[in-house]
């Protein structure tokens, strides 16, 4: 059965950084923003009745950002569960039940990695969006005491103790076409981190909204030729997950955009330029939530992926001397100056595209 392909949105950079944080020319530089693409300025809808929908996401927001202040994650999930028309500007006809709080990929939709303060587009028709710590309902595996979090300041995701801590939540609710992958979270625990009975938990594991995650022997194909396609986005990827060891973030876009045929295995015809350092999205893609070290779909074909610290060709728009990397160990998307040294994972694109939803 053939799989619905799934484009990685954009990550709304246009500028180009070096390593002392200064301008450069995109073309031929290999950054995000050399093939960035803006959001649209019609993206979001403000629907009249205190909610918000996301044209490319197919997802509605609640249109106050702040509304509960706040709050645990207890009473976040509780709270938007409950959620419904007559709360405060709400008025959409919604029912106790239509309202969630958001996965770790559902407000990771959000992030506009050419803004900052708050990290979403510009021109939004949201209120109150604060610059600050937002959880989601998606746990960390491998130690679910702690929960998912999206910093809204410059944008990494993070995670917090679920019992103690209190934080902002932006209730979610899905509209009619959404487009937004599954986390692949499917177990919901307790403020303990123990594994809890899933119905009324308005957990990720419970819910799992979004676009279900075919099987990895579905998703990808080995092409024989030393690369992986991704079928649900599309992306190509090498299939040896770290051929040139750790490497600052300039080394990286280099010996991407360097990778041809007859190096690294490769005999697909490639040329220098036809890969790249991945994008923060490119990247994020292949997390799978609810796996850890590496945390890639149980099944995948990639080889010698280390379950550590890899560079993304996205830079920090407020902080250009750091750029985005991601950690294969559990998912995190953190940033760091680009002159450390991490690991690389080269990716190649078709000819037409640029991360378009």
């Amino acid at each position: 059965m053939a799989i619905q392909q799934v484009p990685v949105m954009p990550t709304g950079q246009t500028g180009c950084w070096d390593t002392e944080g200064k301008p450069v020319p995109a073309k031929g530089s290999g950054q995000d923003g050399a093939t960035g693409v803006s959001f649209p300025p019609d993206r979001f809808r403000d629907n009249g009745n205190g909610s918000v929908l996301d044209r490319m996401t197919g997802l509605v927001w609640l249109q106050d950002g702040d509304f509960f202040g706040e709050v645990p994650l207890a009473d976040g999930l509780r709270k938007a569960r409950q959620l419904q028309s007559g709360n405060g500007d709400l008025r959409d006809g919604s029912k106790a039940g239509d309202w969630r709080l958001p996965n770790i990929r559902e407000l990771l939709s959000l992030i506009d990695y050419g803004n900052s303060d708050p990290i979403i587009p510009r021109n939004n028709p949201f209120r109150n969006v604060r610059t600050a710590i937002y959880w989601t309902s998606t746990s960390l595996f491998p130690a679910a005491r702690l929960a998912w979090q999206m910093t809204l300041g410059i944008g990494p995701t993070v995670f917090d103790v679920k019992q103690f801590n209190r934080n902002r939540m932006w209730p979610v609710r899905s509209g009619a076409n959404p487009k937004v992958l599954q986390t692949g979270q499917a177990v919901c625990f307790d403020d303990e981190g123990e594994p809890v009975p899933p119905a009324g938990t308005g957990q990720d594991g419970e819910l799992r909204a979004g676009i279900p995650l075919p099987p990895a022997a579905e998703r990808f194909a080995k092409n024989n030729d030393g690369t992986v396609t991704d079928n649900l986005t599309g992306l190509i990827w090498l299939q040896n997950g770290n051929p040139f060891g750790p490497r600052t973030w300039q080394e990286a876009l280099d010996l991407c955009n360097a990778l041809e045929d007859g190096k690294s295995g490769l005999s697909d015809g490639s040329q220098p330029g036809d890969w790249s350092l991945p994008h923060i999205r490119e990247a994020e893609s292949l997390v799978d939530y609810g796996m850890v070290g590496p945390c890639l779909p149980q099944g995948h074909p990639f080889d010698n992926v280390r379950p550590s610290s890899y560079w993304t060709s996205t830079s920090v728009t407020a902080a250009p001397t750091e750029a985005m990397f991601i950690i294969y160990g559990v998912g995190p998307s953190i940033f760091e100056n680009k002159q450390h040294p991490f690991f690389v994972w080269p990716v190649k694109r078709s000819p037409n595209k640029k991360g378009t939803v």
